[in-house]
């Protein structure tokens, strides 16, 4: 199978819906997973999916994949990125695969990808790519099984993390999926929490998911103008990136 090159990335997979990134290159990169996860002698891979459009179709197809090589998949449905990271742990696959289009456009979507406890980058990227291409794919039937992780994630930070006295705080999630997520947990730690955009909606109606850009700060920054909360943080599409006012 030939799989366009430049969706191979130097940390992730990343390509343009039904153009350079469809759910038969997506499910050719669970097959892939699969069988490496099987080298390292791990038999299950977790998977998640941020709040994006083509999300579900996506997980469907990278589980369909996983499965066809004899690997088990754990779906613990649309979180954020660092849940799939906690999750491999807390559930002890150390494998995981977020299917998210993180900081980018809607029309974007891709793979963060852990085996054995190593994220994939750079070489082993593009191994995974002249695996896929030359066939090298192991064949059989695995077990899927869904998995809720969310309260075992926010109780293990909470337990972690003592605010030394309570804070009047605002997030801005940008519609994407940290915002079924932070919110809660900020609350769980003590703090009064203020809500900006953070219903899901994979459009990102309000503004483009990436705080490392000044100007999708402007709404924070005019929040915490009006004087009541003390820090803002604004988290990007599939909630591994933050920016702080």
């Amino acid at each position: 199978m030939q799989l366009p090159a430049e969706i191979f990335k130097a940390y992730d997979i990343r390509g343009i819906v039904d153009r350079t990134l469809t759910a038969t290159i997506v499910a050719a990169v669970g097959r892939g997973l699969g069988t490496m996860a099987l080298e390292k002698q791990r038999d299950a891979i977790v998977i998640g999916r941020d709040g994006r459009l083509s999300g579900p179709l996506f997980a469907s197809a990278l589980a369909d994949g996983i499965l066809s090589t004899g690997a088990d998949v754990v779906d613990i449905g649309m979180v954020t990125t660092p849940m799939t990271y906690f999750a491999a742990h807390h559930l002890d696959t150390q494998c995981s695969a977020m299917v998210t289009g993180s900081h980018n456009p809607p029309d974007y979507n891709g793979l963060k990808m852990v085996i054995a406890g190593s994220t994939l980058s750079g070489d082993d990227i593009q191994e995974l790519r002249r695996r896929i291409q030359s066939g090298r794919l192991s064949s059989g039937q695995g077990r899927y099984r869904t998995q809720d992780v969310a309260n075992a994630y926010v109780e293990r930070i909470a337990g972690d993390v003592r605010l030394a006295r309570p804070m009047k705080i605002a997030i801005d999630c940008g519609n994407g999926v940290a915002g079924a997520f932070a919110p809660a947990l900020f609350r769980r730690m003590g703090c009064e929490v203020v809500e900006l955009f953070c219903d899901i909606d994979g459009h990102f109606p309000n503004h483009h998911p990436d705080p490392s850009q000044p100007k999708n700060l402007v709404d924070l920054i005019a929040r915490l103008a009006q004087g009541d909360c003390e820090i803002g943080l604004a988290f990007d599409g599939d909630g591994d990136r933050l920016g702080v006012v």
